[in-house]
């Protein structure tokens, strides 16, 4: 039995034949590339977890030269590894092959790893029924719902921002002594408590909901709770959610106090939610332009970051560090200039 190679777009390989000397073997292989439209992306190295993880196993081969914290440019070859699966029939090598990929882990850029996973487990495909108009005549089956946001793995996203900063905060009791307001069971006296968190997801500005039931969080982002089978991963200023092969970025989203109706048209910048001043980061005679940091407010254990409005001077500044502010409370003001 001789060996081939056929060629698909976006760098998608397929081999098939005898792998090494033992009869009937097949072989099976696609090429995990990274795909972004960033000019230039690395190969995340996250706080905690692992970045890159690729497969391993009986069977499974895998030939890369990239580690964590490698840089991925335009200027090459964007492959990040090459996965080959050897088996006795090509239906048990494409099936291990898919497996394979749904372990492939890469945070930071985007990669093909679920694209090629689901290339694998498609009935024509596995049928040998293609053509080079494969993929584009059934991009929406393999590509599915990558084109839409994953709510579930954006709240997944945000329950672990909030628990990290959870996490942060009783690390970290002030002067050593521990306090009830260190607490993080959301215990307050009017009933239970409940707060929009604003998000960037994927570069898509939503709102999560954090709540707090009988000493439970509960977050979800329209009415849909985190994925169960989500994997997160931390960073700086971000998590990296990674399902079904496909990788969301969730971040906090810098509070814009004009959109939060913080600032009229005379400058006046105010509280967008109750909280306690953690930074003040301009005074009185600073120049600002629409976008500076203005303030870091802390509310529900999470930070949020006041940005100008307007472009103009600092006419006065109203609180100091470490005030606690009410939601409306004028924090200062701006005069255009």
């Amino acid at each position: 039995m001789g060996s081939g190679c056929a060629r698909f777009p976006v760098y998608v390989r397929e081999q098939y034949g005898r792998a090494h000397p033992r009869v009937g073997e097949r072989r099976v292989g696609h090429r995990a590339i990274a795909h972004d439209d960033a000019l230039e992306q690395r190969v995340a190295e996250p706080l905690d977890g692992a970045a890159l993880d690729l497969p391993a196993g009986e069977g499974i081969r895998v030939d890369t030269g990239v580690a964590a914290g490698d840089e991925v440019t335009p200027f090459y070859d964007p492959m990040i590894a090459k996965v080959i699966a050897h088996a006795p029939t090509r239906a048990a090598a494409l099936e291990a092959l898919a497996a394979a990929l749904d372990r492939t882990v890469v945070a930071g850029p985007r990669s093909n790893a679920g694209f090629l996973a689901a290339l694998a487990r498609s009935p024509d495909f596995r049928a040998e029924q293609f053509d080079t108009g494969f993929i584009e005549r059934n991009l929406d089956t393999l590509v599915g719902g990558a084109q839409t946001l994953d709510r579930a793995a954006v709240a997944a996203g945000a329950a672990r921002l909030v628990a990290r900063e959870q996490e942060r905060v009783r690390g970290e009791p002030e002067e050593g002594v521990s306090s009830p307001w260190d607490a993080c069971d959301g215990f307050q006296l009017s009933g239970a408590r409940a707060v929009a968190l604003p998000l960037d997801a994927d570069g898509e500005s939503v709102t999560a909901a954090v709540a707090y039931r009988a000493g439970r969080m509960e977050v979800t982002l329209d009415g849909v709770a985190p994925a169960s089978d989500a994997r997160t991963l931390d960073a700086d200023a971000a998590v990296y959610v990674l399902r079904h092969g496909r990788q969301t970025v969730v971040r906090l989203k810098a509070l814009d106090v004009a959109e939060a109706a913080g600032a009229t048209e005379s400058g006046r910048v105010s509280a967008p939610m109750h909280g306690k001043v953690l930074e003040v980061l301009v005074a009185p005679g600073a120049a600002v332009r629409k976008g500076d940091r203005l303030a870091v407010i802390e509310a529900m254990k999470m930070e949020h970051t006041l940005l100008a409005p307007i472009d103009g001077i600092v006419a006065d500044v109203r609180v100091t560090v470490p005030a606690q502010v009410a939601q409306g409370a004028h924090l200062m003001t701006i005069e255009p200039g």
